[in-house]
């Protein structure tokens, strides 16, 4: 499969391999058994498939290439294994170091491999050293957009980098673990920083979080100290390169967890510091901050200080709602209404109904027909909306109603231009909800395809079985006439199964089929459906 390309083996039963295809590159991973049957996969394609079809491409190349290796050993060709048999340890090394100059993977795999033989392993500087080299060798120019205009930025050697971690800690070798997360979320976020703006958005990152849930677990089992941990995060917030990264989110998180044990007053401060130099109040940073600080005050029990975080900041819209629903279960609707009609008077559009759904519910709890009527009227007059349709029927006496029902009818039918005369959903579905079967029937005899037909005829065909068989008649008719191709043959072939469920439809069905095998019998493949039915 020439598309396959760097593919390499990560640990006794994982690969990762790149391939080209329709939409840029991809990189997969694979975990296989003994039988290369897949126990665990990825794959970075746009694909709406799982487990798409790269996933076989690379699991039969990956068994190929081994079952080419295995039959050299069982025909006893000479192996790799035979001729380092009889090379000397140094005539190894200097073969190695000689090839790690120009090959940077071989270069890092030693690395990662070896760092933790040499003299002082434990010092974060020999990992971040490492780790810098490896973020430095990846080429991410801006020439470097593939045909597709996506930039191939491989950090999967993270992955390996976790392990490490992880292997170091099974070992009891803490203080390396956590060297090792420490110069991966420093090196990464410096790194990172020179990226320009448009490849940093193909920059899988994920890995980050990662490092830092270890530190966390680390402290948590007391394998690391709390207090230290504490410290270097708030040393490492103070340096300006974290700033707009994740990485800030992180520290901050990690922050808290030991914070109540450590030192709650200078995490809270930390956090203060941090929303006064944020210029709008309003933004997700300044949000996830607050929401920071009012779960800190809750898991120390201090709700009330909470509460006025929440109160204090309600151009944060989250706690402006919290605020009016807690106005509305106290009935201070005067103080709710109030606090809704300042934030409309910068609301526009689709974003001022969140508020008006919560001055409906008061008009509702006071009673205030006039207000209930005018509100729900304008969450239906462009779209049919059943919960404010009733909402808005139940002001009217049964006398009136029908008076404002046609005028509610005919603004759903009314073309918004002169150009626009087609089917109106609204209509329909204002006909169900009032139950009017016929007339119902009538709209979609004079307005409708086959599939307004098919969504609407259950609402109509038991009481009127005749002319729903008629309709769908006529308009699959129509539609054969004008679409060619399987899926529409499929698709023409479902219907014919829905007609047949209707009374009377199975004699309908056959006339319509016999008919078809006349009319279109050179198209093979509406015959080849139809003699599925």
């Amino acid at each position: 499969m020439t598309d396959i390309y760097d593919l390499k083996q990560l640990s006794n039963d994982t690969w990762q391999a790149k391939y080209h295809g329709n939409y840029g590159n991809y990189i997969i991973k694979l975990t296989l058994d003994e039988k290369f049957k897949v126990k665990k996969y990825s794959c970075s394609c746009p694909s709406d498939y799982s487990p798409c079809k790269h996933i076989g491409f690379v699991r039969d190349e990956i068994k190929e290439s081994i079952l080419k290796i295995n039959k050299k050993c069982k025909n006893n060709q000479i192996t790799v294994s035979d001729v380092l048999q009889n090379v000397s340890l140094d005539e190894l090394r200097n073969f190695i170091v000689d090839k790690a100059k120009f090959d940077t993977n071989l270069s890092n795999e030693i690395m990662l491999k070896f760092v933790g033989k040499t003299k002082n392993n434990s010092n974060v500087n020999i990992y971040s050293q490492i780790i810098a080299d490896m973020l430095n060798a990846i080429d991410c120019d801006n020439d470097d957009y593939d045909e597709y205009g996506e930039v191939d930025i491989d950090l999967s050697f993270f992955e390996n980098w976790l392990k490490k971690a992880k292997d170091a800690i099974t070992i009891s070798d803490f203080k390396a673990a956590e060297s090792i997360c420490k110069a991966c979320i420093e090196e990464y976020v410096l790194w990172s920083n020179d990226l320009d703006y448009e490849i940093d958005s193909y920059v899988y990152e994920d890995y980050q979080e990662s490092f830092f849930d270890i530190l966390e677990e680390m402290a948590s089992n007391n394998q690391i100290d709390k207090k230290s941990l504490y410290n270097y995060c708030k040393a490492e917030l103070n340096k300006q390169h974290y700033a707009n990264t994740s990485a800030k989110d992180y520290f901050n998180n990690l922050m808290a967890v030991f914070a109540i044990d450590i030192n709650p007053e200078d995490f809270i401060l930390s956090q203060l510091n941090q929303i006064k130099n944020i210029s709008n109040k309003s933004s997700n940073e300044a949000k996830t901050l607050f929401n920071r600080l009012i779960d800190f005050y809750i898991a120390n029990n201090q709700h009330y200080k909470a509460e006025s975080v929440i109160e204090e900041n309600l151009q944060i819209d989250d706690f402006r709602k919290k605020v009016i629903e807690k106005r509305i279960a106290n009935k201070q609707y005067k103080e709710a209404k109030s606090i809704i009609q300042e934030r409309l008077k910068s609301s526009i559009g689709w974003g001022s109904n969140l508020w008006k759904e919560y001055l409906l519910i008061i008009a509702q709890k006071e009673n205030e027909v006039p207000t209930i009527r005018k509100i729900s009227y304008e969450f239906i007059e462009n779209s049919f909306n059943e919960k404010n349709f009733k909402i808005y029927k139940s002001t009217f006496s049964k006398e009136e109603w029908q008076t404002v029902f046609e005028k509610l009818y005919t603004t759903y039918i009314t073309p918004s231009n002169q150009w626009n005369n087609g089917f109106k959903s609204n209509a329909a579905e204002l006909l169900i909800a009032e139950n009017i079967k016929e007339r119902l029937l009538e709209y979609i005899e004079d307005k409708g395809s086959i599939e307004n037909v098919e969504h609407y005829y259950k609402n109509f065909s038991s009481t009127f079985p005749e002319r729903t068989l008629l309709l769908f008649q006529n308009t699959l008719n129509k539609y054969l006439e004008n679409n060619l191709g399987r899926n529409h043959y499929e698709y023409a072939n479902n219907i014919l199964k829905m007609i047949r469920k209707i009374e009377g439809g199975s004699k309908v069905v056959s006339q319509m089929v016999h008919n078809y095998r006349v009319i279109y019998k050179n198209r093979r493949a509406m015959m080849e459906i139809l003699n599925k039915l």
